[in-house]
């Protein structure tokens, strides 16, 4: 029977009352295989069979409530069908039970209750789905990165992909458990061969990078476009910043903005993208007004970075006139968003005096804010004061402590200075090995650090 027979059997049969035939017939739509994908027509499906009795429809049509997928957003219907399915001894109701019991989607949060559902149906099924959600909550809620390392070790071994590429993520920054790049890749690799496009992209990080793996362009294009053809947005824009600029592939500016610009109707992370291509003259001759325009379009959707980029057009009269007070109060509603450039653009002005009344110990509150944030700049600005007691008393441990944030955020500056208070130990314990790991790590983050390695090489040898 060929697949078109097989669903035009099923359809006879489901609008016959048979209820299999109604689920499955939900499934195809849902998955778009042998018909057009429309999960508005999936939902009617599974909802005229979980209204004939079906556990695991209505455990289907609750999930489509639950999430909006071919009906309008209905928590509290999605409960009721998890409820229902529940009791008819569906297995998978249990764990969208305990999940919208944890987030309060239906009901009222209940993090000890939701916790005890999961670790219930954990006992009872082995699932990973199971290990997963428990792991999720242990990050989400409860904030226990080591139990969040447990449970999602106890997924991905049970072939979990989502906890997989989430082990990778740990082991890559050392979250948890120890730092580990050539371990972050084989968890993103794992996830990757369960085709999983997060771990597919991440893998196509890894040899782009050289973090765990020798570096390898080809393969790092390979990967991309695999995460990219399973929808992978932030692999497609990738592969159009590639093709715009012609790195590792032919340059197609125009093919490359179509994409893009299709991309930027519903990301606003794409817009951004444009706009900085035009910016800095990047693929595309620049073109400050044009950056304006798709920096408009991202702050549309309150993209912190784009008030940034906006403020600093202002703040320069790049693509518009200027106006400081436009650009303060760019800045302002950024930092309001959470954007860390923002806050030490804002910590500049108030330090500078120019523009805006001088306010030393304002500059340093947004100093302060920006470097929590991991905003390298920030960061070795207040760490330099510190260590050098430059306009605050001297405290080089202060200094290294604001170093800390930049460097879990992967910033090359804040890395090397780490490096030099490391190799001194200045504000730290001396430590010239893990001076010279961060020195690496900041060269694989762009910034050259092969002067400084090769002093740190001598002083470790006696030799300087």
């Amino acid at each position: 029977m060929s697949r078109r027979e097989e669903i035009n059997w099923l359809r006879q049969a489901a609008l016959g009352g048979n209820i299999d035939a109604q689920y499955d017939l939900g499934c195809a739509y849902a998955e778009g295989v042998g018909v057009s994908q429309s999960h508005s027509t999936a939902y009617r499906w599974f909802a005229k069979a979980a209204q004939n009795g079906d556990p695991e429809s209505m455990t289907a049509a609750g999930y489509c409530l639950l999430n909006g997928e071919g009906v309008k957003l209905d928590h509290e219907a999605a409960v009721a069908w998890f409820k229902k399915a529940a009791l008819e001894g569906d297995q998978d109701a249990p764990r969208y039970l305990a999940s919208c019991t944890l987030y309060g989607e239906g009901l009222e949060a209940d993090v000890e209750e939701g916790l005890r559902i999961a670790q219930e149906g954990w006992e009872q099924t082995g699932d990973p789905e199971y290990a997963h959600l428990i792991a999720c909550a242990q990050h989400d809620l409860i904030l226990d990165e080591e139990q969040a390392v447990v449970w999602h070790r106890i997924a991905a071994e049970g072939e979990h992909d989502e906890s997989m590429v989430w082990m990778g993520y740990f082991t890559r920054y050392g979250l948890g458990v120890k730092r580990s790049l050539k371990d972050a890749f084989n968890w993103y690799l794992k996830a990757a061969e369960f085709g999983n496009d997060a771990g597919l992209a991440n893998v196509a990080i890894c040899y782009h990078n050289g973090e765990g793996v020798s570096q390898s362009f080809e393969q790092a294009l390979e990967y991309r476009e695999q995460a990219a053809a399973l929808g992978h947005q932030e692999s497609r824009l990738w592969l159009a910043v590639q093709q715009l600029q012609g790195l590792g592939c032919d340059a197609d500016p125009e093919a490359a903005l179509k994409t893009m610009t299709e991309l930027a109707q519903d990301d606003p992370s794409a817009a951004m993208m444009i706009g900085e291509k035009y910016y800095y003259a990047e693929g595309v001759e620049r073109d400050p007004t044009e950056a304006v325009k798709w920096f408009n379009v991202a702050a549309k959707s309150d993209l912190p970075e784009a008030w940034t980029f906006l403020g600093v057009c202002a703040w320069n009269g790049e693509g518009r006139s200027a106006s400081t007070s436009d650009a303060m109060e760019c800045y302002r509603r950024a930092a309001d968003l959470g954007d860390s450039h923002a806050l030490f653009n804002l910590g500049l002005a108030y330090r500078g005096g120019e523009e805006v009344k001088r306010d030393f110990t304002r500059s340093w509150q947004l100093f302060e804010q920006a470097a929590l944030q991991g905003n390298g700049p920030a960061s070795v600005h207040l760490a330099h004061a510190c260590i050098e007691g430059d306009g605050v008393p001297r405290d080089p441990s202060l200094g290294v402590a604001y170093l800390r944030p930049a460097i879990a955020a992967e910033d090359p500056d804040a890395m090397v200075m780490m490096a030099e208070c490391l190799a001194m130990g200045i504000g730290v314990r001396k430590d010239q090995s893990r001076a010279f790991e961060l020195l690496k790590l900041a060269q694989v983050q762009g910034r050259d650090t092969r002067v400084e390695r090769g002093q740190l090489r001598r002083r470790m040898r006696g030799l300087d």
